[in-house]
């Protein structure tokens, strides 16, 4: 009987504990904006040029804009990506480092491993995350407000010199993106992205969607296309 309280009992802490690295984990990726549920190691996203309004689309014969592929820590954390030109050549990396809590610093190269600019996330509250970009010589390049609600950032500000930017992103569900609305200073409509989430896997996360600009009368759409090893 001793025993089994024993082992009843270290399962319970590996719940809690686990349930504890998951919601963590979930919160922090969130903020990254990968739109990714549960503990997962790695995430590869390869986008292609496609037809928004097509009513099918075969992927074999598009044409393949980039791969970006990102790696996360045991409990999910960010920890570096790698960009990729379609011919599979890196064109840039990202390395990150967590200082405190969730705060953090993402260190960002050439496709040399020249260092190229450094950001500096903090999380100010619940609701409030502040970035800020630096050139290798100290120097402010820009810095980014993203403010939260109903548990999903809503509203993303960007500073850079004297033009504002500000990213509006709207949700068709408690999960998922349905468009974006990019404003500048004036309140002028700039770009307007429609996404279309088609394919999700077993664990509830996308692994494809189309996207079209539709301010951007070059703009034909994309299809973006997720592996995502757990």
């Amino acid at each position: 009987m001793k025993q089994f309280l024993i082992t009843l009992l270290l399962v319970l802490l590996l719940s809690f504990s686990f349930v504890k690295q998951q919601t963590k984990a979930e919160d922090i990726r969130e903020w990254n904006r990968f739109e990714l549920t549960g503990i997962v190691k790695a995430l590869k996203e390869k986008t292609y040029k496609a037809n928004f309004t097509s009513k099918s689309i075969k992927e074999d014969e598009l044409s393949i804009l980039n791969t970006v592929i990102v790696s996360f820590d045991s409990i999910g954390r960010y920890t570096k990506s790698i960009t990729l030109n379609p011919d599979n050549n890196k064109t840039s990396s990202t390395i990150t480092k967590y200082t405190k809590a969730k705060n953090y610093e993402s260190f960002h190269y050439s496709k040399d491993n020249v260092l190229r600019n450094k950001s500096i996330m903090k999380y100010v509250s619940d609701s409030l995350i502040l970035e800020e970009s630096f050139a290798p010589n100290g120097e402010l390049l820009f810095s980014i407000r993203v403010e939260k609600q109903n548990d999903r950032f809503s509203k993303v500000t960007l500073v850079n010199g004297d033009k504002i930017d500000s990213h509006f992103y709207y949700y068709t569900d408690d999960k998922f993106i349905n468009n974006i609305v990019t404003v500048n200073k004036n309140k002028d409509t700039i770009s307007h992205i429609k996404y279309k989430y088609v394919a999700f896997d077993k664990n509830g996360n996308w692994t494809k969607r189309l996207s079209k600009n539709y301010f951007n009368k070059n703009d034909i759409g994309k299809l973006e296309v997720r592996e995502i090893s757990y």
